[in-house]
């Protein structure tokens, strides 16, 4: 199956990042965009949960002193943090897979293609309880996903060079949480991939293509934004993913 590749980045503004991420979601559901593999970045960033409460989750005077921007995704799931280090990846698809309404099924189909990337690299990764890969017991990657109307939206966050300290800084994580994966600190559950085998950006970046490739016998084929997503995207980010009562708060803004 033939896969649009969009390398379509803005390090800078991760609101107008985000409010792309989500129109070429809809517009594939709509059927109007092809199925999509995007490769991603942001400067300096946390990106929330669409449940969650900054207030609960970050160090928000640590975030404001370090110029840490604070946007929320329209997917569920945990907070993370983002720099030039992490490099971020989505796979957007109506359901050619099977997998209904199954979340499971779809976090263990989506994120076999990390795992055999990582492993092409010489890394003994290993799928996690549901949306993570780690190794020797350390996160690598996170992950967030949603179904709607027979489609597909899984991405997630590849730490390969990430400053770890500024992670462990901004996010505030329970006690009880960290106990629950035999650690005491955020800093004992994460790790880079380059400090594990030395590969840096470019490494990761094509070993994902080839592994997502093969996982999920796809043909990916370079391609650039349709005119309407740009427009979507556009109005997401005036109306929604700029706007403090959707990122700071619990409101729900949902335009679409």
């Amino acid at each position: 199956m033939e896969f649009r590749f969009l390398d379509v980045e803005y390090p800078e503004n991760p609101y107008l990042s985000l409010a792309t991420e989500e129109a070429i979601f809809h517009e594939v559901m709509r059927g109007r965009s092809p199925p999509t593999f995007r490769f991603y970045r942001h400067s300096n960033a946390v990106i929330l949960g669409c449940f969650q409460l900054a207030e609960q989750e970050i160090d928000s005077e640590f975030a404001a002193k370090n110029q840490i921007h604070v946007v929320k995704r329209f997917t569920g799931g945990g907070a993370v943090y983002h720099d030039l280090g992490n490099l971020n990846f989505s796979v957007i698809t109506r359901d050619t897979f099977g997998i209904g309404l199954n979340v499971k099924k779809l976090y263990s189909t989506m994120i076999e293609g990390a795992v055999d990337a990582f492993k092409g690299l010489g890394i003994p990764a290993e799928s996690g309880k549901l949306n993570d890969v780690t190794v020797n017991g350390k996160k690598i990657l996170g992950a967030a996903a949603t179904i709607r109307e027979k489609t597909l939206l899984f991405h997630a966050a590849v730490l390969v060079d990430t400053n770890l300290t500024t992670l462990a800084t901004v996010l505030k994580v329970p006690g009880e949480k960290l106990k629950d994966k035999g650690v005491k600190t955020i800093l004992e559950r994460v790790t880079n991939i380059k400090a594990i085998s030395g590969h840096g950006i470019p490494e990761v970046r094509r070993a994902l293509i080839d592994g997502y490739s093969k996982a999920l016998g796809i043909d990916l084929r370079e391609g650039g934004l349709t005119n309407e997503e740009k427009e979507l995207a556009k109005e997401l980010h005036g109306k929604k993913y700029t706007k403090r009562e959707w990122n700071r708060e619990r409101e729900v803004i949902n335009l679409l």
